[in-house]
């Protein structure tokens, strides 16, 4: 592989090398299961009178990009109740570096962490389908 194309990954999943050391800096505690890679559904327990669901989407890798997100999904639910859970999922295109595709998924963990949220489930692709980076992030809260 050339040096040029060293930093690009092909379409599809994240490989575990990758997604691995991403996944253990989430924050989790609380989880009935932990995240683990390739796990196709999240488990999450919540107590409340009342479960809301908020999502969002936001497009581009520019850095501040994921806590911006998850921001203003907090701020838009806060009057639902509190947000407790986030699944993210970031759409990757094609030709992403490594480097940009480490960052946006850092800045979701540390922006989680920041907020006191954990990340209950998430998915990342490689895929043809978007020009940007496009996530999605849900929340999931209780009243």
């Amino acid at each position: 592989m050339s040096e040029s194309r060293k930093d690009i990954l092909p379409e599809g999943k994240l490989t575990f090398e990758l997604l691995g050391p991403i996944l253990d800096s989430m924050p989790t505690d609380g989880l009935p299961v932990s995240n683990r890679v390739g796990m196709d559904a999240g488990i999450v327990k919540m107590v409340g009178k009342q479960i809301f669901s908020y999502s969002e989407a936001a497009f581009g890798s520019a850095p501040g990009i994921a806590e911006d997100l998850i921001a203003n999904l907090l701020h838009q639910t806060a009057s639902l109740g509190k947000a407790l859970v986030l699944n993210p999922v970031v759409l990757i295109p094609v030709g992403t570096s490594v480097e940009v595709i480490r960052r946006v998924l850092a800045d979701i963990s540390k922006s989680a962490k920041a907020q006191g949220i954990i990340v209950g489930k998430g998915h990342t692709e490689i895929t043809s389908r978007v020009k940007e980076v496009t996530l999605i992030a849900t929340v999931l809260g209780s009243f």
